[in-house]
């Protein structure tokens, strides 16, 4: 069914008598489209036209494609969905758009913005659009401009329309010859047919009427009674342009001079003809037309008074005042006017001159003509410009109002232009766009959110900073309410505190939760301040993931440290270089009996045992050659001067800001110390029994010995009453090693247990 509104037989016949596609390039088309992309700010603006297979751009502005399929084209929807205006503001999120080559391609169009362009009978031709790469948006103004300007591209269709209709029936009125007397009665312009080779004049009504004749007047008179009407002063100048007519077969006869009529009133009249017969170099028959112009010459002659009067106040302004006729003639400009066009072209213009020059560029003279056209059509409107002065090489900026000028009797005289400087205002507005893109540099540059909310609480601005902590882009947070993204459990508090800035507080340092765009929790850290006059919360706020998990990890360190520091089975001080005791760790009750107060300003060294003084002294101060050292067990005074076994590990931490010392760590290790002086202590004595037992054995265990030996040898060959008595002896031998075994081991045990009693 939407195919059928593309293919309507009704519509393409009203676009086809236009006879405008595949038409030739045109500059006011062009004007239209350059015009409507500076108004919306695009680099791209297209006249489209659709038929039922393909679209037609009859001007391309920043686009070298003149047509492209119905497959790829923004315009045919506003056909297709009976539309007025088509946006699109992001054609890669819109699914009838997002696959086109446009958009996809080379060309990455990014938005769209097209007006119908609706003739008189309401069918729809195709569109007025822009595009741009990147996406955006328009605001009302932007949009009614460009309304604007296809109405214009439709006047400018059916006026090309009618003039191929006008083309057309004066073909059929010429060779017809029909209608012609009425035509020229309606203009009010006299027709004569001059003999001459008989000096007779023929006139038409209008003729004889600007000479003061009834209609039933003769409408023959001789030549030279047609020259008694001309005033005498102007005689002698018509006569010269009939010469000069009269020897130049092409010269055209044009000129204004005063006739004086049969009522003795004078008027002006403009003259003009062209000899249409020749007898060799003689003229034989003339045609001419004559019209009175009196009306408009003293409407000109008012236009000189007035141009006088004011000529006084223009000229002592810097800026732009003219004005030109129906005819684009130029009545009156002031000084600063004929300098700009001077320094432009080489000369100024005059009075009576039409203000347009070969000198200028094709397309600035048909700009030019546009905005005289509108305001000769009653449209009062101002336009911006930039105008370049080459003279003093320098741009300056204009702000050029049009305005149409009437008689008193409201009649339509011409047009009046002002054209004021606005340098300093465009360069200001420019020093302002410039200083909010540096900001929005500066902004998008921040790790942390800044944004603006108004008093609903919705996103006014927001930088860049958000797609990276929210995973949201500006454009999805702008106009969104800041609650809906908020932690749920949070959103009381958080509303609480927005109430607060309303009521100009100053909020910093708050907390609360938002809701990741992947479903994540991000803690954040807000600052914020109402502005009175913007009425809008400025926001700074800052991802304080990090500072959590740090603070969970200091929370976790602290308590490793109190359960080692304080609660541990070591002593840890701190010391300076010289070492005096800078902290104490509160072990140092349970081990040394004593309080860290108690310790703190005084020396370590003066609680080393004096024997352990040198070797202790010598240790400690290898920490400031090496990062750590090792002392060996020493004696460590506690309370009621008794002494304990320390064993110490020392750690250089001066380097190190937060502790600047030496860190001591020691344990007391006195119980393995004497019990390992025990052991030597017993070691000693039971090596002294052993030494003093041992020569008890020697003597058995040698008959033993040799007894063994004798049986062994086999040289002697004793008898069995022999090896008897040899084995009693062995037996006997065995008895007495284990009786002094045993007197060994008895007297070990008392000496090992008289000695555990001491």
């Amino acid at each position: 069914m939407k195919r059928d509104k593309i293919a309507d037989k009704e519509r393409l016949e009203a676009l086809g008598s236009y006879t405008i596609m595949d038409s030739e390039e045109e500059s006011l088309y062009n004007d239209i489209t350059a015009l409507a992309a500076a108004i919306c700010n695009t680099p791209i603006s297209l006249i489209s036209l659709v038929d039922d297979n393909r679209q037609f751009f009859k001007s391309h502005h920043g686009l070298e494609l003149t047509s492209t399929t119905l497959d790829d084209s923004f315009c045919k929807y506003l056909i297709l969905d009976d539309l007025d205006v088509l946006i699109v503001e992001n054609p890669n999120q819109d699914k009838r758009f997002s696959e086109y080559a446009s958009v996809k391609g080379d060309l990455k169009i990014g938005f769209y913005a097209g007006v119908s362009l609706t003739n008189d009978d309401g069918y729809q031709l195709g569109s007025l659009c822009v595009m741009d790469q990147k996406t955006k948006q328009l605001n009302e103004l932007q949009i009614n401009g460009l309304k604007t300007l296809a109405k214009q591209v439709i006047q400018l269709f059916e006026l090309r329309k009618s003039k191929k209709i006008s083309r057309h029936q004066k073909n059929k009125l010429e060779q017809k010859g029909i209608l012609l007397d009425n035509i020229v009665s309606a203009t009010g312009i006299g027709i004569w047919e001059r003999d001459i080779k008989n000096n007779l004049m023929k006139l038409n009504y209008e003729c004889l009427k600007i000479l003061g004749y009834s209609a039933e007047a003769k409408k023959t008179l001789q030549y030279s009674d047609w020259e008694n009407f001309i005033h005498p002063e102007d005689l002698k100048l018509v006569k010269a342009k009939l010469e000069r007519c009269f020897e130049h077969k092409t010269e055209i006869y044009d000129i204004k001079y005063r006739i004086i009529n049969l009522s003795g009133q004078t008027n002006w009249v403009h003259d003009n003809g062209k000899v249409l017969s020749w007898d060799d170099d003689q003229p034989l028959l003339m045609y001419g037309t004559i019209q009175n112009i009196t009306q408009k010459v003293n409407d000109d002659f008012e236009l000189v008074k007035l141009k006088n009067n004011q000529e006084a106040i223009i000229n002592n302004t810097k800026d732009l005042l003219w004005s030109v006729d129906t005819e684009y003639r130029l009545i009156m400009a002031n000084n600063a006017y004929h300098e700009l066009i001077r320094d432009n072209i080489g000369y100024q213009f005059n009075v009576g001159d039409v203000v347009f020059s070969e000198n200028f560029d094709i397309d600035i003279n048909n700009k030019w003509k546009n905005y005289y056209a509108r305001a000769l059509n009653g449209e009062q409107f101002s336009i911006k410009g930039k105008f370049h002065n080459p003279a003093k090489l320098r741009t300056t900026y204009g702000l050029t109002s049009f305005n149409p000028l009437y008689d008193n009797n409201g009649k339509l005289l011409g047009l009046t232009c002002y054209s004021k400087d606005i340098t300093s205002e465009v360069l200001s507005q420019q020093v302002l766009i410039s200083a909010k893109e540096e900001m929005q540099k500066i902004m998008d540059a921040s790790l942390d959110i800044i944004c603006t909310i108004d008093e609903e609480g919705y996103f006014l601005s927001i930088n860049k900073a958000c797609q990276k902590i929210w995973g949201y882009e500006p454009k999805d947070l702008i106009g969104k309410q800041y609650i809906g993204f908020v932690h749920e459990e949070d959103k009381e508090l958080t509303l609480n505190e927005a109430f607060a800035i309303l009521e100009g507080e100053k909020v910093t340092g708050f907390e609360n939760r938002y809701i990741h765009k992947n479903n994540t929790i991000v803690p954040m850290l807000w600052s914020a301040n109402w502005d009175d006059k913007e009425r809008v919360v400025y926001c700074i706020a800052r991802d304080i993931t990090e500072k959590k998990k740090a603070d969970v990890q200091l929370a976790q360190s602290e308590r490793r440290f109190k359960s080692l520091v304080q609660d541990g089975s070591d002593l840890i001080a701190i010391l300076n270089t010289e070492a005096n005791f800078l902290y104490v760790s509160p072990t140092s009750t349970r081990i040394l009996q004593t309080t860290p107060e108690e310790y703190l300003g005084t020396n370590a060294f003066d609680y080393v045992h004096p024997e352990d003084y040198d070797e202790v002294l010598k240790q400690f101060y290898k920490i400031l050659e090496v990062p750590q050292t090792k002392i060996r067990p020493f004696r460590f005074r506690i309370k009621n001067n008794q002494y304990i076994w320390m064993e110490t590990t020392v750690t250089n931490k001066l380097d190190e800001p937060s502790i600047n010392g030496i860190v001591v760590n020691s344990r007391d290790v006195s119980n393995r110390v004497n019990y390992l002086k025990a052991i030597e202590k017993q070691n000693a004595k039971l090596k002294e029994i052993a030494w003093t037992q041992s020569h008890e054995l020697r003597a058995p265990v040698a008959r033993l010995m040799g007894l063994v030996n004798l049986i062994r040898d086999e040289n002697h060959d004793l008898d069995f009453e022999e090896k008897n008595r040899m084995l009693q002896y062995i037996i006997d031998s065995a008895d007495e090693i284990d009786v002094v075994i045993k007197k060994i081991v008895d007297s070990t045990v008392q000496r090992m247990n008289i000695e555990e009693t001491e």
